[in-house]
């Protein structure tokens, strides 16, 4: 009787563990599907990545900007095309 059980508990134990064999190389929940999030966590990661530079060289930016008059003079004069009141514009083609 007891030698019953354990040989039934024994095959109960090996279903399960095919199962879960199965279960890990299932393409929706198995490894597959974890190396596709790993890489899309990547992905994701390297856009967090590129986002925070980019903050990161607007507040250097902000800061100057805020600080350094010069700067913001200069900045105007080559983005907007500015003169000064005492300044001459020479426009060549």
């Amino acid at each position: 009787m007891v030698r019953d059980k354990k040989r039934i508990l024994l095959f109960a134990l090996c279903l399960l563990n095919i199962f879960l064999l199965f279960k890990m190389f299932d393409t929706a929940s198995g490894i597959p599907a974890y190396k596709d999030l790993r890489g899309g966590i990547e992905r994701v990661q390297a856009g967090i990545d590129e986002v925070d530079a980019m903050n990161r060289r607007l507040s250097s930016e902000i800061r100057v900007l805020k600080k350094d008059q010069k700067y913001v003079q200069r900045l105007i004069k080559r983005e907007l095309c500015y003169v000064a009141e005492n300044e001459i514009m020479y426009i060549v083609k």
